[in-house]
């Protein structure tokens, strides 16, 4: 009896071992940050990454404006990640679920495609997005990689793509007879020219 015991308590201890280990860190960023996220915190030569990458939704798909940052983002990301490394998609806030299960980077295809139809690309919605999300991170857990969630804040976009047209172009008009803001643009250009090499794409 003591060794059954003994053998109960040496398997509950291992299991808490393996459990505390497995480890899924956790990062939040706005979409206007997250492409200098990503020129910031991955690289070709970096950790082997096991990313599940948490995006915020509103009434509607993602506005045209958000999958163009989110497009070029995961373009970038793909460059900058290995084909051993994965990505997975989830969503939270007015409809959540996994959108792309574990994916290797390359498949940017599928990405781009999750990016485009978020809410069909759900098999079964959840009611809370965010727990879903580290359960799923905790379930493909991979030994020897770094696991993440990044939480990704998108702003609830008012009014239509015009109006918003509109006021961007208003707004840069006054800019361009002074000539600033053609020379900030170029600086940030130069700073990261890989900005250019994934827009081109």
């Amino acid at each position: 009896m003591k060794k059954l015991i003994k053998c109960v308590a040496i398997l509950f201890f291992t299991v808490q071992l393996n459990s505390q280990e497995r480890r899924v860190e956790t990062e939040s960023v706005t979409l206007e940050n997250l492409f200098t996220f990503i020129v910031d915190h991955f690289e070709e030569d970096g950790n082997p990454q096991n990313i599940t990458f948490l995006l915020k939704t509103h009434k509607g798909d993602f506005s045209d404006e958000d999958k163009f940052i989110l497009k070029q983002t995961f373009k970038l990301l793909s460059k900058r990640l290995s084909k051993d490394d994965y990505v997975s998609i989830a969503t939270y806030n007015d409809y959540s679920g996994i959108a792309l299960t574990k994916t290797p980077p390359s498949d940017l295809k599928k990405i781009l495609y999750t990016i485009e139809y978020p809410r069909e690309s759900i098999n079964a919605f959840a009611k809370d997005g965010i727990e879903l999300a580290y359960t799923y991170a905790k379930n493909n857990y991979e030994e020897d990689y770094d696991n993440k969630v990044v939480m990704i804040r998108l702003p609830e976009r008012k009014g239509s793509i015009n109006s918003m047209q509109n006021s961007v172009t208003a707004n840069i008009a006054p800019t361009k007879q002074k000539g600033n803001g053609a020379a900030v643009v170029l600086s940030a250009l130069a700073l990261l020219p890989e900005i250019i090499q994934v827009i081109k794409n």
